[in-house]
């Protein structure tokens, strides 16, 4: 609950007040009062098939306007559609089939050197990171959704572009997932903790019976996790959702900082080698970034943010491998 009202809180101008009706100047007769009719919050149909309540008493600003979808922007089609039912589909599929070679046990590079260094030293503990992580993927993975439907859709009324993003995030979610199922399968690597799995620990044991086991390579928390924080960040970029660069540049700040907080609490946890986590970030932050820029956002003015900016911002980010994360350099 507290993600919506932060989102909102951020999204508000410093200072921002509901409009209150103007004092009278003078007496009036009742015939010389204007028919008015009293507004209400009823929800407002738009030709996308979206309902969205009519946020009359937004505060006022630059934030609140209404944001458009660029015509030279291509909407979702029909072969995307296709593309998202397909790795869905794969998602499933190899899921389902589980493990098909053998299992490699063992790191690469500095992959042992790095578990020595941060894996959690007691069981209890490795486990309290690994359910620390579900949570922080959980609350990632639903911010690019909170936006579309909070800020575009709700507050900024502007149903058409949020229902875009809505679908865009939908296929980065699915190409993600499908590519990091299809990897775990083909791939079968041995997660780091199941080398003592019939050693120092029972085989029988939750972790060491688990049915992935086998599925270390690579990291599908950080893959999702990254990939919500790259296509939020690129809503970000080229729909200004805040009104401002600095809180847009703020909220990919934030985004690919909970994302990188993912990836190390799943080697603290045991349940992943460094390579796993890096090439996970990689794939999630290349599918997250590549579709929408790829498909909708390349086509546009580049540079220019959309209707509702106080002016033109030129905004860049880039990301380069720091320590044992990702980190993002922008400029506004």
């Amino acid at each position: 609950l507290l993600v919506p009202a932060l989102l909102l809180a951020l999204a508000l101008p410093a200072g921002a007040a509901p409009p209150t009706s103007a004092p009278s100047k003078g007496p009036t007769s009742a015939a010389s009062k204007p028919a008015t009719t009293r507004q209400t919050s009823q929800p407002v149909a738009a030709s996308t098939g979206l309902v969205f309540p009519d946020f009359r008493h937004r505060a006022t600003g630059n934030i609140g306007r209404a944001l458009r979808w660029d015509p030279n922007w291509p909407k979702f089609s029909g072969w995307q559609w296709l593309t998202t039912g397909v790795f869905g589909a794969a998602a499933l599929t190899f899921a389902i089939l589980g493990p098909l070679a053998d299992a490699r046990i063992g790191g690469v590079g500095p992959d042992e050197d790095v578990r020595d260094a941060l894996v959690a030293s007691s069981l209890g503990s490795r486990r309290d990171a690994r359910d620390v992580s579900d949570v922080l993927l959980t609350t990632i993975s639903s911010y690019p959704l909170i936006d579309a439907i909070l800020i575009a859709g709700w507050y900024r009324r502007s149903p058409e572009v949020a229902t875009q993003m809505a679908l865009i995030d939908m296929e980065v979610f699915a190409i993600t997932i499908g590519l990091t199922s299809i990897a775990k399968s083909i791939g079968s690597r041995r997660r780091p903790y199941g080398r003592v799995c019939g050693v120092s620990r029972p085989p029988s044991t939750r972790d060491c019976d688990s049915n992935d086991l086998d599925y270390s390579f690579f990291s599908g928390h950080s893959a999702t996790a990254f990939a919500a924080a790259s296509v939020n960040c690129a809503h970000h970029i080229w729909l200004g959702l805040y009104g401002a660069p600095w809180r847009d540049a703020l909220s990919c700040v934030a985004g690919f900082t909970v994302a990188s907080a993912t990836g190390v609490l799943r080697i603290v946890g045991d349940k992943h080698y460094f390579s796993d986590v890096m090439v996970g970030a990689a794939v999630g932050t290349l599918v997250g970034f590549g579709v929408p820029w790829l498909f909708h956002y390349r086509h546009g003015s580049k540079g220019k943010r959309r209707e509702g900016s106080v002016k033109k911002s030129a905004f860049s980010m880039q990301l380069a491998p720091m320590g044992l994360g990702v980190g993002a350099l922008g400029t506004f």
